[in-house]
């Protein structure tokens, strides 16, 4: 049986990961490597000033769950040690699409794949769209997880027994916030960016200002990851490929350099 490590950065108590969790304990042999708490946006960061604690550590309902006191990519340094020969890392399933390079870039989901990816690992992303007011929430939005969990265990099946798509080092996918039997599966190309920022300037009661950076949706081009699931409500899957320098950028840039005469 196919060894499998499962991660988000949501934490535990996320409905997507249990339920993703539930269904893939019966095709593979599952291990479950998480964050302890809510730790979305943490990109690909790791934890390299001070020591990892395990704050969990249990067999439950057919796999092991490890809840740790780092970031998301930790989880995957987390999963070698007491895990070997893993076969596939699968991140997910995340509260918030991580749609687009701003967003691929930021996601503690994303960069717990991409670190799996930089190990060597395939690995896997899922999102899925939700309301604003989710994106931050240790719990997220539970409905449908079923038939999303399904989707994704076929495409997770696919590969382990056929391997990854060629040249690619992670698989995004991204569900839209609501979507059925006639929701289409679209290869996609990620956008640049699916917001922009705003500066939220505020008082606090001692009289200090303070800010909050706010995302503020922008249109998004047409046949991208955004326009696809949140213009015409598709499920996206797009490939993330680390070792994507082409020799023709290499060459403009050597061009570049003769012509600075350094």
């Amino acid at each position: 049986m196919h060894k499998v490590c499962l991660t988000n950065d949501d934490g535990p108590a996320s409905p997507g990961l249990l339920s993703l969790a539930d269904h893939l304990k019966d095709i593979a042999e599952l291990i479950v490597v998480v964050p302890d708490g809510q730790r979305s946006a943490s990109g690909k960061g790791q934890t390299l000033n001070r020591p990892l604690r395990i704050t969990h550590d249990a067999d439950t309902a057919g796999y092991r769950l490890i809840a740790h006191d780092g970031a998301p990519a930790d989880s995957i340094a987390i999963a070698q040690h007491f895990s070997k020969n893993i076969d596939l890392f699968v991140s997910g399933i995340n509260s918030g699409a991580n749609a687009g390079y701003q967003s691929i870039l930021t996601s503690g989901t994303v960069g717990a794949a991409m670190e799996a990816a930089l190990r060597g690992f395939p690995a896997i992303a899922i999102s899925r769209e939700v309301s604003s007011d989710k994106w931050f929430s240790a719990s997220g939005k539970s409905g449908d997880c079923h038939r999303m969990c399904e989707m994704t265990v076929r495409i997770i099946k696919c590969i382990l027994e056929k391997g990854m798509p060629r040249s690619t080092s992670v698989l995004n996918l991204n569900f839209p916030r609501e979507f059925t039997d006639k929701t289409q599966v679209v290869v996609t190309k990620p956008t640049m960016a699916r917001m922009r920022d705003e500066i939220d300037r505020r008082i606090d009661p001692n009289g200090s200002p303070y800010y909050w950076v706010r995302g503020v949706e922008i249109s998004p081009p047409k046949d991208t990851d955004v326009y696809e699931i949140l213009v015409r409500g598709n499920i996206s899957i797009s490939p993330i490929a680390i070792e994507s320098v082409t020799d023709a950028q290499l060459d403009s840039v050597k061009d570049f350099v003769r012509s600075l005469a350094l």
